[in-house]
């Protein structure tokens, strides 16, 4: 924990996006891999996890919702079936090339929560190693690269 925090510190020093949960997250991934760390949730810990994210997540929302955004909820359905296609096809190719699980590389790339990937991944008895490290890869690819690309896109978009 300690060298989390330091990790976050210097991460934040360094202005860069989301120290408190990169530095520790970047401490916890060097010591898997350096310490060789094999550690499993117990039995039935996947299953109550599973349970407080749909719990939490379910929570947020009521009828009302539901009644007054149905184009936010298409548009919303059709962009989540487009990742998921667009997952798909790059996870086949992938396995193609590689000798690695096209469904554990399908399950790292789909559209979701590091959390949430990572237990239905235990659950279906998948590579729980590759699906984290796709997330995470996901996660620092957005936060490294969102803003410079939307500065980017603002420079060159016409009307300016």
């Amino acid at each position: 924990m300690p060298l989390g925090g330091l990790a976050a510190l210097l991460l934040r020093r360094l202005r860069q996006p989301n120290p408190w949960m990169l530095g520790p997250l970047m401490v916890c991934a060097g010591a898997g891999v350096l310490l060789d760390i094999n550690i499993a949730l117990p039995t039935g810990a996947s299953d109550v996890g599973q349970w407080l994210i749909g719990s939490a997540l379910g929570c947020h929302f009521d009828r009302a919702f539901f009644r007054k955004a149905p184009a936010f909820l298409l548009r919303v359905l059709l962009f989540t079936l487009l990742a998921m296609l667009v997952a798909a096809g790059a996870a086949t190719l992938l396995s193609t090339l590689g000798d690695v699980d096209r469904i554990s590389l399908m399950l790292g790339m789909m559209p979701g929560g590091i959390t949430q990937l990572c237990l239905t991944a235990e659950a279906l008895q998948l590579s729980v190693a590759i699906v984290t490290a796709l997330q995470v890869l996901r996660l620092f690819l957005v936060m490294f690269l969102a803003e410079p690309l939307f500065v980017l896109w603002q420079r060159f978009s016409p009307g300016k």
